[in-house]
């Protein structure tokens, strides 16, 4: 008898969604200029994927350019945040972590979301919460 694990993945031309260990792995692709639909799109993948189920999500940003305003909006929202537990941000510099910091302390999110420059401590700190 063989006993297949499956794990469960999205992905499209912005972000790579992966399931494993509770954990949900989030990689945004380099170079990208998110709009509200984009974000809409990607939280009703989120969605599927999770099948109900609320998880922590590690994201990784390999490189998003911009955002625009109603699209932050909407994933600071309770339609945007569905499906998640916590958030880590993993980011390639210690500025970009402290500027991202920084920001989640002035906006109060409805999410424990904090950034990271190790994937290692992000994972230990999601697995606490």
């Amino acid at each position: 008898m063989h006993v297949y694990f499956v794990m469960k993945k999205f992905e499209n031309s912005q972000i790579k969604m992966e399931l494993e260990d509770g954990v949900l792995f989030a990689t945004y692709k380099a170079g990208l200029q998110l709009t509200l639909d984009d974000v809409q799109n990607i939280v009703k993948e989120r969605l599927i994927l999770l099948e109900g189920q609320s998880l922590p999500v590690l994201i990784i940003d390999a490189g998003v350019v911009s955002m625009d305003k109603s699209a932050r909006d909407y994933l600071s929202s309770e339609d945007g945040i569905s499906g998640l537990k916590s958030a880590a941000i993993i980011e390639n510099s210690l500025f970009s972590k402290m500027l991202i910091n920084f920001f989640l302390k002035l906006t109060n999110p409805k999410l424990q979301v904090k950034a990271f420059v190790s994937h290692e401590e992000a994972l230990k700190w999601l697995k606490t919460q």
